[in-house]
C-alpha cells in the first residue's frame, strides 16, 4: 500500500497501473496466507515418493509362465503415485542358475521398468552368481553368493539394508557386525525411514521347521541390532502368502514394535499357516504392496490382482 502513495491518481495510465499492481499485490497476499496456514512438515502430506514391493514371483513350476507375474507389476506400476522402484524379496524365479527362466522372468516384464530401478535381496531359490548379474547392484554388493547378497542403498528419504536370509541362519558374527556398523553410519541416521528387507521372515506363519529355527536366530543375533537402531519395517518373503504381524519387539506384541510384511507375488503354491497370535492378517492370493512416503508418515497398502485394496496402514512419527 505504501507504494500506491507515489502514484499520480490525476493519471489515467498510472490508475491502471496501480490498479493491477494491486490485484498483484492482493494475489500475493492471499498465497503466502495460504502457505503458511500450511504445515510443510504434515505427517499426511505426499513428497512424491512410493515403491514397490513383491516377493517370490516365481511361476507355476510344472508350466513356467511368468505372464501373470507380468500382468501383476502393470498393474503395480500404473498406481496413482507412479512408483519408479521396485524391490523384490527374493525368489524371482524357480532355478536362480537357469539363464532361459531369467529370460523368462525379463520378458514378463516388457518394457515397463525402462525407468524404474530395481533392487532385489537373495531368495534361497536364485541365491546364485546369476542373481548379481540381473539387477543393477551398487558396488558395495559381494559378487559371489559364497560372501552373501548383503548391501545398502537410499531413495528419498528412505535408508534400505538389503539382508541375505539365507547366510543369516547361521547367525555368524561379522554380519552382526556389518549389519551394526550400516545402520550407524550417517546416511542411515540421516534418512526418515530405515526398511529392512530380506527373504526369509523374522516371524513365520507356517509352522515349518527349517524357517522356525532359522527365525529363532535371526531374533537373537540380527532383530536387537535392527531395534536398537530404530528400524521402521521389515519387508520379507518366503512362505507364498501375504501377512502382516502387529508390531512386534523380540517375541512380544509391543506399541513400539517392528510391523513386518510378507508379500507372495507369484503363482507357487502356499504355505498352511499355522496359528500366530502375532499375525493380524493373512490373505492367500498374490499381492502387491505399494508403499508412499512423506517425512513423517509412512502408508503402505496391499493389491490383490484385480488391483483392489485390501489391507492398509499407516505408520506414524
Amino acid at each position: 500500500m505504501i507504494l500506491l502513495h507515489f502514484f499520480n491518481h490525476k493519471d489515467r495510465n498510472i490508475k491502471l497501473f496501480r490498479k493491477k499492481n494491486l490485484c498483484i499485490i492482493l494475489f500475493t497476499l492471499i498465497v503466502i496466507t495460504l502457505i503458511s496456514g500450511c504445515d510443510r512438515d504434515d505427517k499426511n502430506a505426499v513428497d512424491g515418493f512410493a515403491f514397490i514391493f513383491l516377493s517370490d514371483t516365481q511361476a507355476n513350476p510344472e508350466i513356467g509362465d511368468y505372464v501373470p507375474f507380468g500382468g501383476l507389476l502393470e498393474l503395480a506400476l500404473s498406481h496413482e503415485s507412479r512408483p519408479k522402484l521396485l524391490v523384490l524379496g527374493g525368489d524371482n524365479v524357480n532355478n536362480g542358475n537357469s539363464a532361459e527362466e531369467w529370460d523368462a522372468f525379463w520378458k514378463a516384464t516388457g518394457e515397463n521398468l525402462e525407468d524404474v530401478f530395481v533392487a532385489s535381496v537373495a531368495g534361497n531359490h536364485d541365491n546364485s552368481q546369476l542373481l548379481a548379474q540381473q539387477f543393477d547392484y551398487p558396488q558395495t554388493a559381494p559378487k559371489k553368493n559364497t560372501e552373501g547378497f548383503f548391501y545398502t542403498f537410499t531413495r528419498s528419504n528412505v535408508f534400505f539394508i538389503m539382508l541375505d536370509s539365507n547366510i543369516m541362519g547361521a547367525g555368524n558374527a561379522s554380519d552382526v557386525e556389518w549389519l551394526s556398523e550400516q545402520l550407524a553410519s550417517s546416511v542411515a541416521k540421516e534418512a526418515d525411514w530405515r526398511i529392512a528387507v530380506l527373504h526369509h521372515p523374522f516371524w513365520p506363519v507356517a509352522n515349518v521347521p527349517r524357517d522356525t529355527q532359522r527365525a529363532e536366530i535371526m531374533r537373537d543375533k540380527f532383530l536387537p541390532v535392527l531395534e536398537e537402531y530404530g528400524i521402521d519395517l521389515i519387508l520379507c518373503g518366503h512362505q507364498h502368502v501375504y501377512s502382516r504381524t502387529a508390531p512386534m519387539r523380540g517375541e512380544d506384541i509391543s506399541e513400539d514394535g517392528i510391523i513386518q510384511i510378507m508379500t507372495a507375488s507369484g503363482a507357487k503354491e502356499s504355505y498352511t499357516p499355522g496359528e500366530k497370535d502375532y499375525i493380524e492378517i493373512i490373505a492367500d492370493t498374490p499381492v502387491y504392496l505399494i508403499i508412499e512416503v512423506s517425512t513423517r508418515m509412512m502408508s503402505l497398502t496391499a493389491f490383490n490382482t484385480d488391483g483392489e485394496p485390501f489391507d492398509s496402514i499407516r505408520i506414524e512419527k
